[in-house]
């Protein structure tokens, strides 16, 4: 507010230096809870008496620090309404969906809006369309920026081979898809099937402001051309970026292969790699800014500037997404998976493979020096002979404590992975454009428009404008796949989602009604100074994920040696 109200200089920006780390008033009130003013845990401030209470009235600090630590401290300040993982409405129902279902939405929760619309969308069902969606969402980990090319030497953490990179999504699909052996088949990751990343299938901007970029088609030909000009001018016919209409064709395109396919596992599939379209819709551009201007509330920021001769002034657009954002997702996404896994012996069969093994056998396979993969090999091959052995409970725990060579393997992987996070967040946006909604760019950053994280002040309206656009689609899937309807076309429908706000109405009611009821969040999308505290937010939290994962290589290390140290005396 204060950087707001502030006076400008020649550019515009305030003159103030920028805001301190977290909230003042909060650290205020943490500090002054915390201070000993006369080394006591009370304070009698007044006498009481009543029928029911006769006595002192008291202040007791030690509650009143609990309850600020637990509120305010700058922990609870950094976790507060975040979801962290890469750059969509994240995978999944949302990591506060469970305490706050009606403010924090995934792909999987929004989803949800299927199940009333028709029998044939059982739980069983639903897990098949969102596998189709969380296929897209984790082909982004396949970028042009990691992606190793076919042939040249091996250079592990900075590439990474499109093969292992599949094999590591597809560990991480059957830990989140699969319940029973049986279900396997159906939600094996192959390269055909997770594909990589391409702009088209998420409604990102396909600008890349690295002048040093090659042309991601000489890495590998499944990759979308390097955009020209024209693609990513706005088109003055319906004022809107013209790769939103590729986008809105590869979505036409999955739902057509859906009804031809019907509700097979194909079928379901491809519903979900186009239902992932529709919901980045909402997330990725800026259709509810616009639809708030339209409604009258014109001091919201647009997130682009106005484009003279166009059917309207402001276009819709999406964000651009750099390599520096693509490097920070897919190591932490990466990092995270190895820092989850259970390091603790349990009982394992012979030649059984835990996630752990697997992920950094992957890892292994991808470096120069086969030394450690060799040392990991071994290891596993003696593991398994132990497994062999009479009283083997005792040899294989014995074992797995102690193979100190396997904690060298273990840190040189973290060090290794924890290195390229931290290079990509101190890289992070580096090429920024800017204010968009000031100097005349129409290419905001996903940073920028995004309203994928439920911090965001528009993160639940987007959330419930894709559930309604989801149902609909989702009902008329369901009467073309049954036959109620042959004439439903949901193609025809979701197509008619992906417009520019002005030239629709059915979304004009939901976001009156919403606005009526948070005015307060109405009125932080007016700021600019909001964003880049969500930004620094954001940034905060990547670099969280670094501490804290080398907190756990640390405890893991300490852990094997103390083991040692327990059985051999």
């Amino acid at each position: 507010m204060r950087q707001d109200l502030a006076d400008k200089d020649a550019a515009g920006l305030p003159l103030l230096k920028g805001d301190a780390d977290l909230d003042e008033g909060a650290k205020y009130a943490y500090e002054i809870a915390f201070y000993d003013f006369a080394g006591t845990s009370e304070s009698e401030y007044a006498r009481y008496s009543s029928p029911a209470f006769n006595g002192p009235l008291k202040v007791n600090y030690n509650e009143i620090r609990q309850a600020i630590r637990e509120a305010q401290d700058k922990d609870a300040q950094r976790n507060e309404g975040k979801t962290g993982d890469i750059e969509f409405f994240g995978p999944g129902l949302g990591k506060n969906h469970k305490e706050r279902p009606y403010g924090s939405f995934g792909h999987e929760s929004i989803e949800q809006a299927l199940a009333p619309t028709s029998e044939i969308y059982s739980a069983r069902v639903l897990k098949q369309i969102y596998f189709g969606n969380w296929l897209r969402d984790f082909s982004q980990i396949l970028d042009p920026a990691i992606v190793r090319k076919p042939g040249q030497p091996k250079n592990f953490p900075k590439a990474i081979s499109r093969e292992e990179l599949t094999h590591l999504v597809d560990v991480l699909a059957e830990a989140t898809f699969v319940t029973n052996p049986a279900e396997r088949s159906k939600y094996k990751v192959t390269s055909k099937l997770l594909g990589v990343y391409r702009p088209v299938e998420h409604i990102d901007n396909p600008t890349n402001s690295d002048k040093t970029a090659p042309d991601p088609q000489s890495i590998d030909a499944d990759f979308q051309p390097k955009a020209k000009p024209g693609d990513v001018a706005v088109d003055p016919a319906n004022s809107m970026k013209r790769y939103i209409l590729a986008s809105r064709s590869y979505m036409v395109d999955q739902l057509h292969k859906a009804a031809d396919a019907g509700p097979t596992p194909t079928g379901f599939r491809h519903f979900g790699a186009a239902l992932h379209v529709l919901e980045d819709y909402f997330a990725h551009s800026n259709f509810v800014e616009l639809t708030l201007i339209k409604l009258g509330h014109k001091a919201v920021l647009p997130w682009t500037s106005a484009v003279p001769g166009g059917k309207h002034p402001l276009p819709v657009v999406t964000g651009m997404f750099d390599k520096d954002d693509v490097l920070a997702s897919t190591a932490e996404l990466i990092a995270d998976l190895l820092f989850k896994v259970e390091w603790k012996h349990t009982e394992l069969k012979v030649g059984e493979r835990t996630m752990a093994d697997r992920i950094i056998l992957i890892m292994l396979r991808e470096h120069s020096d086969e030394y450690f993969l060799n040392i990991y090999k071994q290891y596993l091959l003696f593991r398994d002979w132990t497994l062999k052995v009479p009283g083997h409970e005792t040899a294989g725990k014995a074992f797995h404590y102690s193979f100190g060579m396997i904690g060298v393997v273990y840190n040189f992987v973290y060090s290794t992975l924890l290195k390229l996070v931290g290079d990509s967040v101190d890289d992070q946006q580096v090429l920024r454009v800017g204010d968009p909604n000031k100097n005349g760019s129409t290419d905001p950053t996903h940073s920028q428009l995004a309203k994928d994280h439920d911090n965001h002040p528009f993160h639940a309206i987007a959330a419930t404008l894709a559930q309604f656009a989801v149902a609909r689609v989702g009902a008329l899937m369901a009467a073309k796949w049954t036959g109620g309807d042959p004439t439903a076309d949901p193609a025809k429908a979701a197509a008619d989602y992906l417009v520019h706000p002005y030239d629709s109405t059915w979304q004009d009611k939901y976001v009156a009604e919403w606005a009526i009821r948070n005015p307060a969040q109405v009125k932080r999308g007016e700021s600019a100074t909001e964003w880049e505290a969500l930004e620094k937010a954001h940034k905060q939290e990547v670099l969280d994920t670094i501490s804290n994962a080398s907190k756990v290589s640390r405890r893991t290390w300490d852990f094997v040696n103390d083991s040692l140290r327990e059985i051999f005396q």
